[in-house]
């Protein structure tokens, strides 16, 4: 009987041990590991605005497919988000807000009422500022992020549209349509118009070099886009392409181009053949644009935009409810993900951890 005790102790004592070795086991798993399972969320997200619906699509880049649909109102336009990718703003025509989106749980955590009706947005590199072209007045409201609200508005022109900020310490930029401008502000000094650069048709999308010297926009009914000398103020030219035989054309696109950007590093200019179903691609390292080539796409592409790391761009097809994924390197498609009605504007986005 004495032994029998002895055995069973001797067997408790050791499983006592062995529990006691894995959780010791447990205590030294290595931290990241916890932290991975806690992240649900994907790393890279790219967000559609989904202008004929009243929503968001979230694209989880790394899976290429959806994972999200924000309703955020009729009519989404606009799309911008901070420095440290901690909140995504979007602008509601329907209801004149900015939603504000926490990109970590996708959920809407704040609407800040608008003047008009707006159009797209942009952001300052500071975090500090929010510009909205509101369409209808005339005019681009200033959202104080820390505040929370508008609390200036500044005068555009007739038809404002797009915002635009470079990575520059001073200017942002606003275009009316209608006035065939584009608005230089001093967001650092008041916001305070510091010039105006006229063009010779409607103005619709722009982008600037990060020196603030070269100002792109695409022009209404152009194929290809128009650029100006910030230095002096004035547009030094067009650049056009011709337009594709009728029967590739898109039966969708009602212009002939519509979006543009610089890939980062400001060497390469690509813009929307709206009506051609493509991305047209521009080498401006030189004193004058040269065309490089047409990257194929789906259907009637409206805007496109970029990854920070310039290597991959994202355009919008409107004509088939489509974003297409593409390898700026070797100019190939690489994705065609569905979406929802007639996207636009759209932001590749790294939610914090």
């Amino acid at each position: 009987m004495l032994n029998s005790r002895r055995a069973f102790h001797s067997r408790l004592a050791l499983a006592v041990l062995t529990l006691a070795a894995a959780a010791m086991t447990l205590l030294v798993v290595p931290r990241h590991l916890f932290a991975a399972a806690k992240r649900a969320e994907p790393a890279r997200k790219l967000y559609v605005d989904n202008t004929s619906g009243d929503s968001v699509s979230v694209i989880d880049l790394d899976a290429r497919r959806v994972i999200h649909d924000i309703r955020v109102g009729p009519h989404p336009h606009g799309l911008g988000a901070l420095p440290d990718q901690a909140a995504v703003f979007v602008s509601v025509e329907s209801d004149h807000t900015i939603k504000v989106i926490d990109p970590r749980t996708d959920a809407i955590v704040k609407s800040i009422p608008l003047s008009g009706v707006p159009n797209e947005l942009a952001v300052t590199p500071d975090g500090k500022w929010i510009y909205v072209a509101i369409h209808d007045r005339g005019t681009a409201d200033i959202i104080d992020v820390a505040r929370g609200k508008v609390v200036k508005s500044v005068a555009v022109g007739a038809g404002p549209h797009n915002c635009y900020c470079p990575a520059s310490p001073k200017f942002m930029y606003v275009t009316a349509i209608d006035g065939r401008l584009v608005r230089q502000f001093d967001y650092q000094h008041g916001h305070v118009p510091a010039q105006t650069i006229t063009f010779d048709g409607p103005v619709r999308p722009l982008c600037v070099t990060h020196d603030d010297r070269r100002l792109f926009v695409a022009l209404y009914n152009l194929h290809g886009f128009a650029w100006a000398d910030l230095t002096t103020g004035k547009e030094v030219t067009r650049i056009e392409r011709p337009l594709p035989p009728p029967e590739k054309r898109s039966k969708f696109a009602y212009m002939n181009t519509h979006g543009l950007d610089l890939r980062p590093g400001d060497r390469e200019l690509w813009v929307t053949s709206f009506i051609g179903n493509g991305l047209m691609v521009y080498d401006v390292t030189g004193p004058e644009p040269r065309y490089v080539t047409t990257v194929d796409v789906g259907d009637a592409p409206n805007w496109l935009t970029f990854s920070p790391d310039g290597r991959y761009v994202y355009a919008a097809n409107a004509g088939d409810n489509s974003v297409s994924i593409i390898d700026c390197q070797s100019r190939r498609q690489l994705a065609a993900v569905k979406v929802g009605p007639v996207p636009k504007r759209l932001l590749e986005v790294r939610p914090p951890a």
